[in-house]
């Protein structure tokens, strides 16, 4: 197994955030969470990412710890996060040379691997040598992209990855994904953009009142496809909502 967490508790003064929560998540999946806005996705994923220091439990990935293996366990990760922090002064390609040493990639794989990712991203090369802050968000959002996959992590974790990405951009991170995806890696997303969730998703987990509502696969979450994703999370969260409470003044 890549991660498995047990026991995850986090609270924000006296708001319980994540309260006793359990997961698995096995190689070869790519485990997309959702939720509604708030509810903790983010604080879920920066705990496993140890921005966060969870108030109890254990985070395991790829059988290793933070405590005795912090290091390694950092080396194996790679990460978006919905911040998207980047150093703006650099140019996007000095930015990824960073990243690639932070690595200890070596000049020959660095510089493969950042031709091939901002061949694969970017349509003009020329704004890679301009300064990040002069950056679009989707720009900024294809360089943190990138930077969280040069180093071919076994744990790829990425947080609102479709927000700010152009039809095209995210079409090509669609691809991205199912391609990165294998029996020896896992793929961790957070998203609230679920036309693409639904195109990568192999499992999906519902975050609610700090705990996972639904954990398992899209088949048996989409009862094999009868319903999109949206209809079942819509159901699945609000199962007596009637959709036109409250708005009759405006239907007439």
């Amino acid at each position: 197994m890549s991660i498995e967490i047990s026991g995850l508790s986090k609270a924000f003064g006296k708001k319980q955030v994540l309260q006793d929560l359990n997961l698995t998540i096995e190689n070869g999946q790519c485990y997309c969470l959702l939720g509604k806005n708030g509810i903790g996705k983010s604080t879920f994923l920066n705990c496993i990412l140890d921005l966060i220091k969870p108030d109890a439990g254990t985070i395991t990935l790829l059988g290793k710890d933070y405590h005795n293996h912090n290091l390694e366990v950092k080396q194996s990760l790679g990460a978006l996060c919905e911040d998207n922090p980047l150093i703006e002064e650099f140019t996007g390609l000095e930015y990824l040379n960073f990243v690639a040493k932070l690595y200890r990639l070596s000049p020959e794989e660095a510089q493969e691997r950042i031709s091939s990712l901002t061949n694969y991203f970017f349509t003009d090369r020329e704004s890679l040598h301009k300064n990040i802050a002069g950056y679009s968000t989707g720009m900024k959002k294809k360089v943190g992209i990138a930077a969280s996959i040069l180093h071919k992590p076994s744990v790829l974790i990425l947080d609102e990855p479709f927000t700010g990405l152009d039809p095209i951009a995210a079409q090509l991170l669609v691809q991205l994904i199912r391609s990165y995806r294998n029996p020896n890696r896992v793929v961790l997303i957070s998203s609230h953009d679920l036309n693409y969730v639904e195109r990568v998703a192999t499992h999906i987990g519902v975050l609610n009142d700090g705990q996972l509502m639904y954990n398992g696969s899209v088949e048996e979450f989409t009862m094999n496809g009868k319903h999109l994703i949206d209809q079942a999370l819509f159901q699945l969260l609000l199962p007596h909502h009637n959709t036109e409470a409250n708005i009759d003044w405006m239907l007439n």
